[in-house]
Parts: C-alpha cells; structure tokens; sequence
C-alpha cells in the first residue's frame, strides 16, 4: 500500500511540534550567538507599515528667555520634528527530505526523531549564523534594504568630513558600507546637517588607565535625561547596556582589571578580581562581551550599546515563523519547511544610544 504524501507531511508536523530529548553534538562557530538572544528575548515587535518609523526632535526654536516688564514677544513656530525611517529586512532559512529518507526511517522511532531534529539544527544553525554576522555590519550600499543596520551603521568612527575621529565628542557622522562607499544618512536623517544626529566616538591608543579614562567620560556624556519641569516624551524600556569588542582587547581589560587589584592574597596569585560564570569583565558595571565578528576589524572598535535607545525590532506576527512541511511539482519527492521573519535595528537616538571606542587606525 502505498504511503500518501499528505500523511507524510502530517508525521514530520507532529514530530516537529514535539521532539523527544536527543543528544548530540553542534560545533557551534559562535561563543554566545549575542544578537540571536537579544532578538529572542529583548526584542521590540511592531505591527504593519512599509517601514519602521519614528520622529524624533533635534533642536528646539530658542523661544525661552530673560525680560523685563512689559517686554513684548514676537511668538515664533520652527520646524523641529525630523523622522527616522528603518525599511524591513526579510531573513529566512529553510530544511529538506527526501521521500525516501522518511520511509526508510519512519517506523523506527529514534531514527526517524534524529532525522527531523537534525535536519531542522542544521537550517537553524545556518540562521543564527547570517543573523550574528549581519548584526556587526553596515549594509551593502546606501541604497540596500536587503540587509539590516547593523550595530557599526549607527556607532560611526569617521567624522561628516569621510576622515577618522582623533578625539573625542559627538562626530561620528559617516557610514562605511561594504562596497567601499560612504554616506552621512543615517535612517533617513543627514547626519552632515543634522548635528544631534551623530554618535559619541573617542580614540584610544592602548587599553590602560588614559582609555578608563576616555571611556567614563563617554559614559557620562552619552547619559542624557529629562528635565524634571518636562514629561519626556519618549518610550521607557527596560533594556540592559552592554560592551562589544574582539577577544584580544575583552583580555586585555581583563588584564589591566587584575593590574588594578590590590586585594591579592595568599593563594591568589593569578589576582583576586571578580567575574562571572561566563568570564566575562566589567567596566562600569557593564559586561564585556566578545564578540568573533570584530575579530581584525578596523580600528579595533569597543562598542557601547543601550538596549533601550538601540532597538532590535521584529515584525508582530511575522518572526521565527515556521511554516508546514510542503512539497514542490519539481522535487515532488522533497518535503521542505520554510522559516521565515522580517526585522531591524533601530535606534531612536544617536546620542543615547551608547558609543564607540576606537584606535586612530
């Protein structure tokens, strides 16, 4: 009798939806597959729209201030509200088998289980691993909607003049993209015009005490609130901070912590400095994560990213959507499923944001 493909479909459906426990081994290429957690567990979701948009107020008009009695006043309107415009980017992956493969498999339980699981490991896994390594990069042009803004499109080291920072404020203004162009439109607002609109960047020659130094400075001039006589306007998130850089410099300030340890004792003699479970250092109690994407990368940047103004954002009812096993009139003896989602970084304020730390070169 001959075995129909729609009970086939029906049995890998099931064995999806409820996969026994199966142990085995993944040689996973990233350490702590960062941007795939943070889009799992804090990520915004936004319902409909062609893109993803924000306004945002750069400046005000000047209207406040000092006067004597009967002073008149000439009210005056300015145009202040600018929009940050983010376009969707669709991200997918997809796991086969043959007719065969099934049927060769589907009366021995554990064989079968494997199949599934390790079918669907291997189109997951290749996921996770275009969604890390996008995280880290500018798009292809200024005119690519492919490819989502990664974390170096919003924290820039060159200045609105196309040169590299060489000290330290509010400068960072021109993207690099990945064909060797540039632009100082950063989500639809010219960062050349726009002075609010760029990011904090300092230099640093070596990590030691002058780069501690440079970094609180960032730290506390990045860290804006509202007046008390204002009901800010913007949206509260709860969303942690973290620190990104490459594994030479996250050891290197692991380093320099030990360095500033005077607590060594006794038997401690590699330095009494605290950690975590996952080794990580902390620099103003924010954890340095490293991270294998920046690994050689120019200018050996250290990225400092709130999770509450750099906001990793997928589409309401459209991410990590696992469709139903289908076959196809050219591989009609292929089942494949499809997972599909759309998202994007971003960021509601450049100044808020967080910053970049760099070298000269």
């Amino acid at each position: 009798m001959a075995v129909k493909n729609s009970q086939l479909a029906d049995l890998i459906a099931t064995t999806l939806n409820d996969l026994p426990k199966q142990e085995f081994e993944v040689m996973w290429d990233n350490q702590d597959y960062e941007f795939c957690r943070i889009y799992q567990k804090e990520r915004m979701q936004v319902d409909g729209g062609n893109e993803i948009e924000r306004k945002v107020m750069l400046d005000h008009t000047g209207n406040a201030r000092y006067r004597y009695l009967y002073d008149t006043d000439e009210p005056t309107v300015g145009e202040v509200m600018h929009t940050i415009k983010v376009p969707w980017t669709q991200v997918g992956t997809h796991y086969s088998w043959d007719k065969f493969e099934i049927l060769r498999n589907k009366n021995r339980a554990k064989g079968f289980i494997d199949l599934i699981k390790t079918r669907r490991i291997d189109g997951l896994w290749s996921l996770a691993e275009l969604i890390e390594e996008r995280a880290w990069k500018t798009p292809t042009s200024a005119t690519d909607e492919l490819f989502p803004y990664g974390v170096p499109y919003y924290f820039n080291v060159k200045t609105a003049a196309g040169t590299v920072n060489t000290g330290a404020g509010f400068v960072g203004a021109t993207i690099d993209y990945q064909n060797g162009t540039t632009s100082t439109v950063c989500a639809g607002i010219d960062a050349a015009e726009e002075v609010k609109w760029r990011n904090y960047a300092a230099v640093y020659a070596k990590v030691d005490n002058a780069m501690l130094k440079a970094y609180r400075l960032a730290f506390m001039k990045t860290s804006f609130k509202a007046p008390l006589i204002v009901n800010d306007p913007s949206s509260k998130r709860t969303a942690a901070k973290r620190i990104y850089t490459d594994f030479d410099t996250a050891a290197e300030l692991q380093m320099l912590a030990d360095a500033r340890d005077d607590r060594v004792t006794g038997k401690d003699v590699l330095g009494n400095i605290k950690v975590d479970d996952t080794g990580l250092v902390y620099i103003n109690r924010l954890p340095v994560v490293p991270i294998p994407q920046l690994e050689g990368a120019s200018y050996s940047p250290l990225y400092t990213v709130d999770f509450e103004k750099f906001i990793p954002v997928v589409h309401d009812g459209y991410w990590m959507e696992e469709g139903e096993p289908m076959t196809d009139r050219g591989q009609h003896t292929t089942f494949t499923v499809f997972l599909d989602g759309a998202h994007n970084n971003l960021v509601t304020s450049r100044r808020k944001a967080g910053f970049v730390m760099h070298k000269a070169s």
